[in-house]
C-alpha cells in the first residue's frame, strides 16, 4: 500500500516536471488549477477547498458562539454552564455547517472534481449526506475522545485528518465522475 502510494507520488511529481519541461512555467502554472492535473495535484486543491471551507465554518461558529449563542468562559457576563456552553456550542456549529457545506460543494465543483456522475440535484444530496455524516461523527465523537482523555487540540486534529481523507475518496469515487 505505502509502495504503491508512493509510486503513484512520484509519477505525479514527474508528470508535473514534464509538463513545466514541455510547456513552460507560465503554461504549469494555467494547467494545475484544472481538473487536468495529477491525482496529488487534485488533493492539495482539495485540501485547499477544505481549508477554505473550514475557515467559513469556523468564522460563523466563532460569531455565532460569541454573541447569539454564548459558549465561552472568558466572555463578559455570568458564568456559563458546561451544558449551556455544549448546548450552544452545538448550536453555533449547527447553523454554520450549510454555510461551509455549500463553500466546500462550489470549490469542489470548481477546481477539484469533475460532475456528472449523476443529477445535479442527487450529486449535492449525496455531497451533503457525506459531508454530514462526518459532521456528525466529529460533534459526537470529539467529546466522547476527549472524556477518555485524549488532549481536545488531539482529538480535533485527528478528526479532520481522518474526515479530510474519508470525505475525499467518498466524493472522488461515490459523487463526482472523477
Amino acid at each position: 500500500m505505502h509502495k504503491a502510494l508512493l509510486r503513484s507520488l512520484r509519477q505525479d511529481l514527474h508528470t508535473v516536471l514534464e509538463y513545466r519541461r514541455e510547456h513552460g512555467l507560465r503554461e504549469l502554472l494555467m494547467w494545475l488549477p484544472t481538473k487536468k492535473a495529477p491525482g496529488a495535484v487534485q488533493f492539495v486543491k482539495y485540501v485547499v477547498s477544505g481549508g477554505i471551507s473550514t475557515v467559513v465554518q469556523l468564522a460563523i461558529f466563532i460569531w455565532l458562539s460569541h454573541s447569539l449563542f454564548p459558549a465561552h468562559d472568558y466572555l463578559n457576563g455570568p458564568p456559563l454552564s458546561g451544558e449551556v456552553k455544549e448546548k450552544n456550542a452545538i448550536i453555533s456549529n449547527l447553523i454554520a455547517f450549510p454555510f461551509s457545506n455549500l463553500c466546500a460543494y462550489f470549490l469542489n465543483i470548481l477546481f477539484v472534481f469533475t460532475p456528472g456522475r449523476h443529477s445535479k440535484w442527487f450529486e449535492f444530496t449525496l455531497f451533503t449526506g457525506i459531508s454530514l455524516a462526518s459532521f456528525s461523527l466529529g460533534l459526537l465523537g470529539g467529546p466522547l475522545l476527549i472524556s477518555a482523555g485524549l488532549d481536545p487540540w488531539a482529538a480535533q486534529f485527528g478528526f479532520m485528518i481522518t474526515s479530510a481523507l474519508v470525505n475525499f475518496a467518498c466524493r472522488k469515487f461515490l459523487v463526482f465522475q472523477k
